[in-house]
């Protein structure tokens, strides 16, 4: 919600007069909990003084409260020491919420669950600046944070919006089992289902994204790199789909490297295969990337792993956004006095109210030059940012070193008077050193197709009994096996046997393919059906349940088109259309009045035109004669 400036002035103004004339300002205390870094601590103290002595709206509200903004550095994030800090400050009084950062090195996420939780015990509000925050895709009843940082979620829409760039459609998620793997791999599906009913209705049609596979490598707990690499090199050789050629990965630094080094070892780190890293499995910027990393890979990065002048930004800017946040809120909410706005946290219950100071944060939207804030409903902040890293070689004094470079950002950017997220790049370097970005796909791309016997469109043939293969324009398909019809066919092989597929749509098949380059693996649909609903479930069978379920990528026969199955199934234009039809010539030239005499000639109309005279004449007087009540033949008397 946009609050204007004078308004919010105003509401200070009244309320700075009622508390200099009636009473001593009720005291306020802002914690901000982060890991201690004394590299950090001259930044983090610096920006709190910077923010009480020149934020127009925070010395306002000074006037009202008496106003501190302490930094409270944890030092071990143990357990007790949590305790002990919340004991020694937070349970002392005045404080309604709490800025939480989790920025610059390495951060248990046990111990940040663990902070979260308390806090949210207590029912205090939480602006979080928390990258590994894993509440981002649903609404969890009664939750009280709000994130400023860039998630898992916000990386999987970059991502996606990379993929869109570079029309790169098709593409697998890789993770392990030691990260939050869960929220990202909900998040990509998630904003693939959306992407995706998106396209449909755009004009023209845009592309669809097809998740081909999500594998997640399962390696256990407490194995070396010795052992978890064959692991890691299997799990990739039995589920990466052969087309696929664009890669997401999540996951832990260590088992990234490992992860990379295996998919080196297969061949999937070639000029036709892109990587793209989130900022879990970069782990942090160092000056050199390591080995593992081959030429190309993309990465995102949060500005906190950047070196030093770029976290002192980060630090700046969550700082400046969360007190802007909780100024605003205080603003308003002062004015309702029915609100307990400093609670008693000795007290056993939640505090009820922080839901109130919750809400009201949560609708603060903000925009200026420095930053921009707008939450979602779960509380995440849109307009974040990203960095777009990337592997490229670089020569220093005749040595050749491999580095993570800056090429690009994701950030929020002002189109009109909406702010979209965008991307701007630069200076790519491409798998194999290549100039150009991979296409995303293999050079003939390969699609299941299913098929249903319907002469004279699709006919079943039986191989060559010499050769065992198709002649042309036959080729090769697998039909469900039957006794009577295939006997002790030696190509059986999971219910099915081998036959040559030949028709009218085998033809356009074979056409289509060789045109636009692209391999299939044709079969016959198990239960030989074209495909009925089922009134009561609402579930398909037949060719049409094959497409829904994605087991085929097309279906190629003689299919009736219904308004059922099209709401179902995407239909091609037909090509062939059968039905009865009436067929009349054309006659060339002016219709003459006479045209209704040219089926015959003159002598047959003269003719016709005797006999039929003649002929009804005698037929009108048999009948009447006959008639019991037709001519009078003078045999009834008068009376």
């Amino acid at each position: 919600m946009f609050i204007p400036t004078t308004t919010v002035w105003g509401l200070i103004w009244t309320f700075c007069l009622h508390y200099t004339v009636h009473g001593q300002r009720p005291k306020v205390t802002i914690p901000i909990l982060a890991k201690k870094l004394s590299k950090y601590e001259r930044t983090i103290t610096t920006e709190i003084s910077t923010l009480t002595r020149t934020r127009t709206t925070f010395m306002l509200l000074k006037r009202q409260y008496d106003i501190k903004i302490v930094y409270l550095p944890l030092d071990n994030e143990s357990p007790s020491e949590i305790l002990q800090l919340f004991n020694d400050t937070l349970l002392q009084g005045g404080i309604n919420s709490v800025i939480y950062l989790q920025i610059g090195g390495e951060t248990s996420v046990s111990s940040t669950d663990y902070v979260t939780t308390v806090l949210e015990d207590l029912g205090l509000p939480v602006l979080s600046w928390d990258p590994k925050y894993s509440g981002a895709l649903e609404k969890i009843k009664d939750q009280r944070i709000l994130q400023f940082a860039p998630t898992v979620y916000h990386q999987a829409k970059a991502m996606l919006q990379l993929m869109e760039f570079f029309n790169w459609t098709h593409f697998t998620v890789v993770s392990s089992t030691h990260t939050n793997h869960f929220d990202f791999i909900s998040a990509v599906n998630d904003l693939v289902t959306e992407k995706n009913e998106q396209a449909k209705k755009h004009i023209p049609i845009k592309p669809e994204f097809k998740l081909l596979e999500t594998i997640v490598c399962d390696i256990g707990e407490g194995k070396d790199s010795d052992i978890y690499q064959p692991l890691l090199k299997r799990c990739l050789q039995q589920k990466v789909p052969r087309e696929n050629r664009i890669f997401l990965m999540h996951t832990e630094t260590k088992y990234a490297k490992a992860l990379m080094e295996a998919a080196t070892s297969i061949g999937l780190t070639t000029k036709d295969y892109q990587w793209i890293l989130t900022t879990s499995a970069m782990g942090l910027v160092t000056y050199l990337a390591d080995n593992a990393y081959p030429l190309g890979v993309l990465g995102l990065s949060h500005e906190e792993e950047y070196p030093p002048p770029r976290v002192v930004k980060v630090i700046k800017d969550a700082i400046y956004d969360s007190v802007r946040v909780w100024t605003i809120a205080m603003a308003k909410l002062s004015s309702q006095n029915s609100l307990d706005l400093f609670p008693d946290l000795n007290n056993s219950s939640r505090w009820q109210d922080g839901q109130e100071i919750y809400d009201e944060m949560l609708k603060i939207r903000l925009k200026d030059l420095r930053s921009s804030v707008e939450f979602t409903e779960n509380g995440l902040n849109q307009y974040t940012s990203l960095n777009i890293l990337n592997t490229q070689e670089k020569t220093e004094r005749t040595r050749v070193t491999k580095k993570w470079i800056k090429v690009g950002d994701w950030f929020p950017k002002r189109v009109g008077s909406e702010i979209k997220p965008s991307i701007e790049l630069n200076s790519i370097t491409w798998p194999g050193n290549q100039p150009f970005p991979p296409l995303g796909r293999p050079a003939r791309r390969f699609f299941n197709i299913a098929t249903l016997n319907e002469a004279p469109y699709v006919m079943y043939r039986p191989t060559d009994a010499l050769t065992g293969k198709c002649n042309y324009p036959a080729t090769k398909c697998r039909v469900v096996y039957n006794a009577t019809e295939h006997g002790n066919d030696t190509t059986y092989e999971n219910g099915t046997v081998v036959n040559c597929c030949t028709g009218l749509s085998i033809d356009l098949l074979l056409v289509l393919s060789d045109k636009m380059k692209f391999d299939f693996n044709l079969f016959e649909v198990p239960d030989r059906t074209f495909g009925i609903q089922d009134m009561v479930t609402g579930e398909w069978n037949g060719l049409i349940e094959l497409l829904m379920n994605g087991d085929a990528d097309m279906v190629v026969t003689s299919m009736q088109i219904t308004p059922r199955r099209s709401e179902a199934a995407m239909f091609s234009m037909p090509f062939l259309e059968t039905g009865t039809t009436i067929i009349v010539s054309l006659t060339k030239g002016a219709i003459s009045a006479t045209a209704v005499l040219e089926p015959y000639d003159y002598p047959a109309w003269c003719l016709i035109l005797v006999f039929s005279v003649h002929s009804i004449g005698a037929s009108i007087f048999i009948f009447e004669w006959l008639s019991p009540a037709g001519l009078d033949q003078g045999k009834t008397p008068m009376r």
